[in-house]
């Protein structure tokens, strides 16, 4: 198949040779004998993985629309993308950023963030748990662990530099407690040792930093179309060309990831040859990658209670880079509780 179509919303193109173009005002697809047309009023953003082209006249179609164009690599992350250019004024906003960073504001941000990941992941075990009656054993301790490094989030000075160190490393005890428990809960013949990035060392870590790379472009295009800067971030702070604010303001959406992952592999919906391996690296292949997508966006699209209303889980993103605008715009004199409202996506 030419793409991958989940509810008119993302346009994902992940066949080798596909080349998208304009006809009528509307998208293209074209692969040797094989024509596929689709409205741009369909079509919320287009992906393109793989070795696919793309003509002037499509992307100009996609930028009359507000529709983004990003480019994935073979991991799922965006390597670039295209948009329309008229975004409104964001230096208000961005020289905000730039005073929160240093500031107790860009603390209590960091901590926020943190806090509400992990929040996420002590309720996933726990429903994982109930979900298993008999193996509470296997749940207990993680969620233990993971509920101790919560409770160590407030402690310690104000001091950002020294604070992003610490709360770094209580982040990285309660994943390894975490991934430690999820992996128990898989097949055994996909269980893993723990997290791999790039590359990933198994299948497992595969599809999860496939799903993080769908999210990864859902959170960044959130960010520019709030007005924040992206490379701005408060606690993977500012390197030359990375997107410091994408890392942080996806920590409490990485559970959309994981959720999906997990259910996908228990149940048995991933099977071996949807991957390839190579000298110990492990990544999807054509096969795998729609599986993953389809599931993503399944997920993505359901809806769940989010400020006393049903919305989709994918909004819910967009709101939350919008209310993290309107936070810096307010005055550090918001409230921690304000910024916290919300607990669970």
């Amino acid at each position: 198949m030419l793409l991958v179509l989940e509810r008119l919303m993302q346009l994902v193109i992940n066949t080798p040779g596909t080349f998208i173009t304009q006809k009528d005002e509307c998208f293209r697809l074209k692969q040797k004998e094989k024509k596929f047309d689709i409205s741009p009023l369909k079509v919320e953003s287009i992906l393109i993985s793989n070795q696919a082209m793309i003509s002037s006249q499509a992307v100009v179609l996609a930028l009359e629309h507000n529709i983004d164009i990003i480019f994935l690599d073979n991991y799922g992350d965006p390597v670039g993308r295209i948009w329309f250019s008229k975004m409104g004024s964001t230096a208000l906003i961005r020289r905000k950023q730039l005073e929160a960073m240093d500031s107790p504001l860009g603390l209590q941000l960091v901590v926020d963030m943190v806090d509400r990941k992990l929040d996420n992941q002590i309720r996933f075990l726990k429903k994982s748990m109930h979900a298993r009656p008999g193996r509470e054993d296997h749940f207990l301790a993680p969620i233990q662990a993971i509920e101790k490094v919560k409770s160590g989030l407030h402690s310690g000075g104000t001091d950002l530099e020294s604070a992003r160190k610490r709360l770094m490393g209580l982040e990285g005890t309660g994943g390894r407690n975490y991934f430690q428990c999820l992996s128990g809960l898989l097949p055994e013949k996909f269980q893993f040792k723990g997290r791999s990035r790039r590359p990933a060392k198994d299948p497992f870590n595969a599809c999860l930093n496939y799903c993080y790379g769908i999210l990864y472009s859902l959170v960044e295009k959130a960010c520019i179309l709030s007005g924040l800067d992206p490379y701005v971030g408060f606690l993977h702070t500012d390197n030359y060309n990375k997107k410091s604010l994408v890392f942080d303001l996806i920590e409490p959406f990485r559970i959309y990831g994981e959720q999906t992952a997990v259910h996908l592999f228990t149940g048995r919906k991933m099977k071996d040859d949807y991957f390839d391996s190579q000298e110990e690296a492990v990544s999807l292949n054509q096969t795998g990658k729609p599986v993953v997508v389809e599931a993503m966006n399944k997920h993505l699209d359901e809806g769940v209670r989010y400020r006393r209303k049903n919305v989709k889980r994918r909004f819910i993103i967009q709101h939350e880079a919008h209310r993290l605008a309107n936070l810096l715009l307010a005055d550090s004199k918001q409230t921690r509780s304000e910024w916290l409202e919300i607990k669970e996506f």
